[in-house]
């Protein structure tokens, strides 16, 4: 029941964007548009704050999914990593085994926007900039 009900506000929502996204799209500037002039259905600023070898405190990319746009590095395979997930950024897995240096040098992701067009905040500290890259499946690798 909960899986049906689930599919039929997915249907909802996509009838509703088929007439909202082209109309957002026409007047939209760069945030929200990707490439070739059609909507993001995933819009999403994904900010790093804290300590980091490199000594920058902050960061902040764009990240955007179907189509893949955006100012993140590895766009595509970040976009592929949160499709996996359903867009869930608790349920992001580490890639490999890569070992970080066992330091504390926190760092703070947090991520707003809007993903599948409904309104995303997140926010969790990691152990270091490397541990937020490393758990988040490089998501958070920039």
């Amino acid at each position: 029941m909960r899986e049906r009900l689930g599919v039929l506000l997915a249907a909802g929502v996509m009838a509703t964007a088929g007439s909202v996204v082209p109309a957002a799209a026409a007047g939209a500037s760069s945030s929200g548009v990707s490439g070739g002039g059609a909507a993001a259905l995933s819009s999403l600023t994904i900010t790093k704050s804290g300590s980091s070898w490199s000594g920058l405190p902050a960061r902040q990319v764009t990240l955007q999914c179907e189509p893949t746009g955006g100012t993140h590095p590895t766009a595509a395979d970040a976009c592929a990593q949160l499709l996996a997930v359903g867009g869930q950024f608790d349920k992001l897995q580490p890639v490999g085994s890569a070992a970080c240096p066992p330091v504390w040098m926190p760092t703070t992701v947090t991520v707003t926007g809007t993903w599948r067009l409904q309104p995303v905040y997140w926010t969790k500290t990691y152990g270091s900039d490397c541990d937020a890259g490393f758990r988040s499946g490089y998501v958070f690798r920039f």
